[in-house]
């Protein structure tokens, strides 16, 4: 379900309820889409979400858990600089379009914070008392749109506004028979969401089907009285939420969110309906169980784009020089050919096409033909075949040397694809992100020098049913550092064999060995966090980690190792990882 103006009318609502009077503490702003503004009122704390992300465009007070960056980027710079120590005095919905306005407060100076949420549209503006923008989340030049612009300094415009009518204004059924043609020959449900402003789609066919009319009849054929009892019906459905009488509902169909709604809609029928009593609740509930998952999902995509742009190139590269390398075999056949026309040149002529000689190579000594270049004497065509095979000699090195590099480079950005297909969080591809960066398969993007945050994600952790501790790495960074780095001389490491995995490390205390059992469950894992997921009877090397080492200049991740076993497993299941689960 769109995020249409009547679910924001009742998130604004709630915001009214909750934070007038509200001091701003601080503000924070996260990935260039998520604004969190910490605030205090009545001895409590609280967070203001404001989103600008085209997949959840949303306002609401949250209670999920954000990972600040290490330094604001500068609109959020901006924000603290105004707005910090000042209270909100108002927030008003303006003519119920998609938009709320917080208007604010500061030592005698009022700003307001306007938050635009329509999808890929949304933004942040925050407008000084002469409606003049001082900055925006997402600045539009008149290049990107020459009818409005957004950036500081620039009196601000509200966005294009629709010839509709604001449905919190509409007095009668009478008003509501005139607002709309008489021959509007579309849905009824249609003619509700095109004649007044900020009603959705769902929406517009609950309006019609409390009505008793079926939302798809052609408003032009209907009869008075249905037209009269959708009219009412909106008024009814309207007065409740001029009383703020909202009862916040999430829908799921076959998994997914059928809707997001401040009221029921009785003319859906999903097979699961949560209500709840709060709609922050129900927004946070949203985020954290679908939206989540979808931002996860897409950053997955864009992610493996990149990587498998690079694998592409890679592959078509490869096989190029593998082409030119079986060319190069040929290069003793152009030797032989500057010999035979050297030690036959007395028979050759300056003008001759072909030279037709014996081939003292062979054992039957039969004759064999060599192309010649008319305009060139027979010494020198013999030095034309001579320097052909020098050439061909010299590329083998090369030629081999490239192709090695690239099936090295091919390896990693398999094992990177690998890490991204099993990513678990946002923090997790954060992180395959920045080594992307580090490895120039992304590029950097100029940033002012700023200490940055040296926190990294630790690594998965198990405890094995013999109480051995078991480390799996998120990443090929990770993995360097978990066997280079964490792990200990006789700690047990283990590896898919060929297949992109990530590094696994039992540790071990002591010089004891490690139980059948831990080996086994240390395997399982191994398999699981590894290409061979979906796989059965999947071969695990393992060895102590003073075996593994890592080449120089590889890139991250890749290592070889030796002295090794092999154990074949089949992946972890569920069970097995709930039982490991470390606290």
């Amino acid at each position: 379900m769109a995020f249409d103006g009547i679910m924001l009318a009742a998130l604004k609502d709630n915001l009214e309820d909750k934070i007038l009077g509200a001091r701003i503490e601080k503000a924070y702003q996260i990935e260039k889409k998520h604004l969190i503004i910490r605030l205090r009122n009545n001895n409590q704390n609280s967070k203001l979400l404001i989103s600008t992300d085209p997949q959840g465009a949303r306002i609401n007070l949250t209670e999920l858990d954000f990972d600040f960056p290490s330094f604001p980027p500068d609109f959020c710079m901006m924000l603290r600089k105004y707005l910090k120590n000042s209270y909100i005095q108002e927030i008003i919905q303006p003519e119920f379009e998609r938009m709320v306005r917080i208007n604010i407060e500061k030592r005698g100076k009022k700003y307001s914070l306007i938050a635009e949420l329509m999808g890929k549209y949304s933004n942040v503006i925050l407008l000084d008392d002469n409606e003049v923008v001082l900055d925006a989340m997402k600045r539009i030049t008149e290049k990107q749109n020459p009818e409005r612009q957004l950036y500081p300094g620039i009196k601000y415009q509200k966005p294009p506004g629709q010839d509709k009518l604001n449905p919190l204004e509409l007095q009668s059924k009478e008003e509501f028979r005139q607002i709309i043609d008489e021959n509007f020959s579309q849905a009824a449900f249609r003619a509700v969401m095109y004649n007044f402003r900020g009603i959705g789609p769902y929406s517009a066919r609950e309006i019609v089907y409390r009505a008793g009319v079926d939302p798809a009849e052609n408003y032009n054929n209907l009869t008075n009285s249905d037209k009269n009892s959708i009219a009412e019906s909106m008024l009814k459905l309207f007065s409740q939420f001029k009383d703020k009488q909202y009862k916040p509902v999430l829908a799921v169909e076959n998994g997914k969110v059928d809707y997001i709604s401040a009221f029921i809609l009785k003319h859906r029928s999903p097979e699961n309906l949560k209500e709840f009593e709060d709609l922050d609740q129900m927004m946070d509930y949203y985020f954290k169980e679908f939206l989540k998952d979808k931002e996860l999902k897409r950053s997955i995509r864009e992610l493996n784009k990149v990587v498998n742009t690079y694998l592409d190139k890679n592959i078509k590269k490869q096989k190029k020089l593998k082409r030119q390398l079986e060319e190069s075999k040929e290069a003793e056949k152009y030797k032989k050919k500057g010999e035979l026309i050297t030690a036959n040149i007395y028979q050759i002529n300056r003008g001759d096409k072909k030279a037709v000689v014996k081939d003292y190579y062979s054992d039957d000594q039969q004759e064999i033909e060599i192309k010649l270049d008319p305009s060139k004497s027979p010494s020198d065509n013999a030095q034309k075949y001579f320097k052909k095979y020098n050439k061909l000699k010299k590329s083998v090195k090369h030629l081999k040397r490239e192709i090695a590099k690239l099936r090295h480079e091919e390896k990693y950005l398999k094992q990177v694809s690998m890490n991204i297909e099993q990513a678990e969080t946002l923090d997790d591809l954060e992180e395959i992100k920045e080594e992307l960066k580090e490895e120039n398969y992304i590029k950097k993007q100029k940033q002012k020098k700023r200490n940055k945050s040296n926190k990294k994600l630790p690594p998965r952790k198990f405890i094995s049913s013999d109480g051995y501790q078991i480390l799996v790495g998120r990443n090929n960074k990770q993995n360097d550092r978990l066997t280079k780095k964490m792990a200990n001389n006789g700690d047990i490491w283990l590896h898919t064999k060929v297949i992109a995995g990530s590094h696994v490390i039992i540790k071990r205390d002591t010089e004891a060995e490690v139980p059948e059992q831990t080996l086994t469950e240390a395997a399982a894992i191994a398999a699981y966090f590894s290409k061979a997921r979906e796989s059965t009877n999947v071969p695990i090397d393992y060895t102590p980690v003073e075996n593994v080492n890592k080449p120089k200049g590889a890139k991250p991740g890749l290592v070889y190792y030796d002295k090794y076993q092999t154990i074949y497993i089949d992946p972890a299941k569920k069970e097995l990882f709930k039982k490991l689960a470390a606290d």
